[in-house]
């Protein structure tokens, strides 16, 4: 009905038209009151002679206001109207008149609508989608939960407890709302609980270092949980800002994705912080679970050591500074091959960003490209890009440089064609963007991306220090560039889903950046770094000990979007690969990339700083010689 303004006519006792919307002032219908304070409706014609001439023919007889085919209203004409106002009276309450009025005053309008973006999901096609992606967030919230349990033994028990309360209370919140659960939405969904986990890994990774150092269990918990807080709560706060312009900037299921990325993040502070370390503090009370194998930590590798004094480090050593020029190397040449793919390929853009149409037909049997190429041709189409893909190689994807008919007609001429050779059983999935709005779009892609990028370069140097930030954003942008190099490289389409799944990258990047660096801070408190040789030991020494928790909160939302990238909807799919990539390579870039810039840019401040010392040390900028007055304490 959206295709085509709302018709809005009167008509006589035969049903024949006698006026149409344009025929009304615009504008000029209005709820009126008579004698009793019943509300009635006065509405004013452009011709007073049209109306005069039909309120004397149809005198006494009955005539209906329609919009379309319903019927707003069925007066009788009591009366020859010669000044061209017209009341209509009846029964009606004031919100029936109003709303009467307000489609006559719509209808009045000289309107011509404009398909600029549409889409069209077959019922079918909806349900095997729907069921699809289901059954991936299954699998994978059922991994996450099964690798808690073997990781962390009892902790991995009260985090499961606390998944499962978060994933309830999410649903619960999303009814609340009479949210629209879309398949970003479903992913966003799955991808939370994998994140919702980060919160408990960096919780009883700090309560295994605690456990480590010869603490009692409680003790440990509470040392843990006191210095685990602020890292958990910096590395939520930079995934919300990429939520909350995602929210802001996006449309349609892309804002339904934030809404729910946004919901999981609030939701988890609560339930995997609060919830779950008072269910941990009740169980370590009853003095029950002392021995620290209930933790996955032997005795054998305990070390006690002094409260104050800096966290000991790992029974891995890896020595990544000393690798940071292969390190650097690798990002280079990755850099530079994603550029010349760029400069050579460009992007293959989707119609969210160039405009066109894409026809997505899911057939009953497989069908190989050539076979599905020349059915489209004969059916007298020519796509720009064709390709086949789905779990049985039945889904034929093709996308159109130019706008579709939008009443459907040239898509029901293709799909019929693929009936005709491979039955009826046919379900499609349709997408027309118009050249404005695609175009608006790709604005708001950009600006989303840079508007997170620079949010989150705030909140760090805020937080921490410019150095960090300045470091963050390099691994950030790093992490992303990559992922656009792959889908470049490959030829995979970029779309609203794959913006997304960029701005979840970077929120996930810099989560874990913000860990290492958190612990960085801390190791430099206890340190004094007078030498580049002091730096990298505190490095090293940072990047070990947070080691296991960037591993394993990859691992666990890995488990998320692999499931949703091999078992969910074949929409989502390019979202799911970006989002695994980019785990992985942000992972890297948090290791290997942003903690090096970081001592690189902080060695050349300590060289700068060493060398002014000496400087004063050698007379070169003598200090003054200021007064000290000593009061004797008893004045």
């Amino acid at each position: 009905m959206l295709k085509k303004p709302a018709e809005l006519t009167v008509r006589g006792p035969d049903n024949q038209v006698e006026l149409t919307g344009t025929d009304f002032v615009e504008g000029a219908a209005q709820v009126v009151y008579d004698e009793m304070r019943n509300p009635n409706i006065q509405v004013t014609v452009k011709n007073k002679e049209k109306l005069e001439s039909l309120s004397t023919r149809l005198l006494g007889q009955t005539i209906s206001i329609n919009l379309d085919e319903r019927v707003l209203t069925a007066p009788v004409i009591q009366a020859v109207l010669t000044n061209g106002i017209c009341r209509i009276t009846g029964q009606f309450t004031y919100e029936d008149a109003k709303n009467i009025v307000d489609t006559i005053n719509m209808g009045a309008l000289p309107l011509k609508l404009t398909e600029k973006f549409s889409q069209s999901v077959g019922a079918s096609l909806g349900q095997q989608s729907l069921e699809q992606t289901l059954t991936a967030g299954a699998a994978g919230s059922i991994l996450i939960l099964l690798f808690m349990l073997a990781l962390y033994r009892l902790p991995g028990i009260v985090a499961s407890i606390t998944l499962i309360t978060y994933s309830w209370l999410l649903l619960l919140f999303m009814n609340l709302m009479q949210a629209t659960l879309t398949l970003p939405g479903i992913a966003a969904f799955v991808l939370g609980i994998g994140m919702a986990v980060d919160a408990n890994i960096i919780n009883y990774e700090r309560f295994r270092e605690e456990l480590r150092t010869g603490k009692t269990p409680l003790s440990a918990f509470k040392a843990g949980s006191k210095r685990s807080f602020k890292t958990i709560m910096d590395a939520n706060v930079t995934t919300l800002i990429a939520g909350f312009v995602l929210f802001s900037l996006g449309s349609g299921a892309i804002k339904g994705f934030a809404i729910t990325l946004i919901m999981s993040i609030i939701l988890s502070i609560f339930t995997n912080i609060y919830f779950s370390q008072w269910l941990l503090r009740m169980l370590l009370r009853t003095g029950l679970v002392d021995d620290t194998r209930f933790y996955g930590v032997k005795p054998e590798h305990i070390i006690f050591q002094a409260e104050a004094a800096v966290m000991p480090a790992t029974r891995r050593r890896v020595d990544f500074v000393s690798r940071r020029n292969t390190f650097f190397s690798i990002s280079l040449i990755a850099t530079l091959a994603g550029i010349a793919s760029l400069l050579l390929f460009n992007l293959n853009y989707g119609v969210d960003f160039k405009a066109g149409t894409s026809l997505d037909v899911t057939l009953s049997r497989s069908v190989d490209a050539s076979a599905a190429n020349e059915i489209v041709r004969q059916a007298g189409f020519e796509p720009s890009v064709l390709s086949v893909g789905g779990n049985g190689q039945n889904r034929v994807s093709m996308r159109f440089d130019r706008v579709l008919d939008p009443s459907g007609k040239d898509s029901a001429q293709i799909v019929a064609a693929f009936a005709a050779a491979y039955g009826n059983d046919i379900s499609k999935e349709e997408n027309t963007v118009d050249p404005g709005i695609a175009r608006e779009l790709a604005l708001q892609a950009l600006y989303a991306v840079g508007l997170a990028s620079l949010g989150i370069l705030l909140y760090v140097c805020i937080r921490f220090e410019w150095r960090f930030a300045l470091a963050a954003i390099i691994a950030l942008l790093h992490d992303a560039f990559f992922v656009v190099s792959v889908f470049s490289v490959f030829k995979l389409e970029v779309n609203l889903p794959f913006v997304a799944a960029m701005l979840t990258i970077i929120g996930y990047s810099i989560n874990d950046t913000v860990v290492i660096f958190d612990r960085i801070r801390e190791n430099m408190r206890f340190a004094r770094a007078r030498t580049f040789e002091d730096l990298v030991e505190i490095v090293n020494r940072s990047v070990n000990q947070t080691l296991g928790r960037s591993i394993n909160t990859v691992i666990a939302v890995l488990f998320a979007s692999v499931a949703l990238l091999f078992w969910g909807s074949e929409s989502i799919r390019m979202f799911s690969l970006a989002m695994s990539i980019g785990l992985l390579v942000g992972m890297y870039s948090s290791i290997c990339i942003a903690s090096q810039v970081w001592l690189l840019m902080k060695n050349r401040s300590l060289h700068r700083r060493s060398k002014q010392e000496q400087k004063v040390a050698d007379g070169l900028y003598p200090l003054p010689v200021l007064p000290i007055a000593y009061e004797d304490e008893e004045d």
